[in-house]
């Protein structure tokens, strides 16, 4: 067995290039790829200031990401405080050697494991002629200079910046969910707008309003403008998702959508009256379809991980 060890929150360009490495030895020894993970991820169970973490790639997400590229099997390892105790050895005998007969463990330069993150590629090459297993370690991925993490990632997204967080990914970043009833209010104002239930467990990009493609299970793309936020003008106060697709009047309530963010276009603003917002976001709507039709001529690839069928994969399997 082949083991790709790492948490691999994002299934970004970095974490291509390991599992790139693994699928390559496939090749030459005709051994099967395990992704070995951790659920839920690590900083949840260990988040000692309560700080609000969210997740690059839900659990489904992540899975349905690492099938299509071609792993054989998935195993997220429950994790837990007892698992976060373990010794390094106590981990790699108790979850590497014990549940698979590991040939070789293929992880990311940065990669730690076991108590207080004492587990270290440096000490899987020191154990693994004693295990029988060896270690390929894979060096840092960059881009533009900049190593690419899922750290980062998080911090690009979070201030808006999905078109280099995109670029880190090697895909468009997503949040999904099913269109549920929302007030009506955009309908009234002839904007009508798609209200995504999203996970509480999935990074939301910053509140503002973006150029995004829409989808719906085995559909096509669809450039639209999504708003994040609260809905200022009518005195809203919990965060949202509203997608609106330009020439779309389908009922949407209960369909399964993908949301494919592509670029910030402004900060979510609290308008004197409906009309006004309505102006605004004819001028959002312009902006936005430029937007897609530029991502469409220079061939961003959309199917980098095989990206459509992994989303779709994740609500026609459940």
């Amino acid at each position: 067995m082949i083991a790709a060890v790492g948490v691999f929150d994002g299934v970004h360009l970095g974490h291509k290039e390991l599992f790139r490495t693994a699928l390559d030895l496939k090749k030459d020894t005709q051994l099967p790829v395990a992704a070995v993970t951790f659920s839920p991820h690590p900083k949840v169970i260990l988040n000692e200031n309560n700080c609000i973490f969210g997740l690059l790639t839900l659990e489904e997400e992540k899975k349905a990401l690492l099938e299509v590229m071609g792993i054989d099997y998935y195993w997220a390892i429950p994790f837990s405080r007892e698992v976060a105790r373990l010794s390094p050895e106590e981990f790699v005998d108790n979850y590497l050697c014990a549940y698979m007969e590991t040939k070789y463990i293929v992880c990311g330069f940065n990669f730690t494991f076991g108590y207080k993150g004492a587990g270290t590629p440096r000490y899987l090459k020191s154990i693994e002629r004693d295990k029988g297993f060896e270690v390929k370690i894979v060096p840092p991925f960059e881009i533009e200079g900049e190593v690419v993490s899922s750290t980062r990632i998080r911090e690009l997204i979070s201030d808006g910046d999905v078109e280099r967080a995109n670029r880190f990914l090697g895909r468009p970043y997503c949040v999904y969910g099913e269109v549920i009833k929302g007030n009506g209010v955009g309908g009234q104002i002839g904007v009508p707008t798609s209200n995504i239930d999203f996970s509480p467990n999935k990074l939301i990009p910053r509140r503002g309003v973006y150029a995004v493609f829409a989808r719906l299970v085995c559909g096509e793309l669809m450039p639209a403008v999504a708003n994040v936020g609260v809905r200022p003008t009518f005195g809203g106060v919990h965060t949202r998702m509203e997608v609106h697709i330009p020439g779309f009047s389908k009922e949407l309530y209960g369909e399964k959508m993908q949301v494919f963010f592509l670029k910030y276009l402004r900060e979510e603003q609290k308008f004197a009256s409906p009309y006004s917002l309505k102006e605004q976001i004819q001028s959002d709507i312009e902006e936005a379809l430029l937007v897609s039709k530029s991502q469409l001529r220079q061939g961003f690839d959309l199917d980098s991980f095989t990206l459509l069928s992994a989303y779709d994969r994740i609500f026609l399997t459940k």
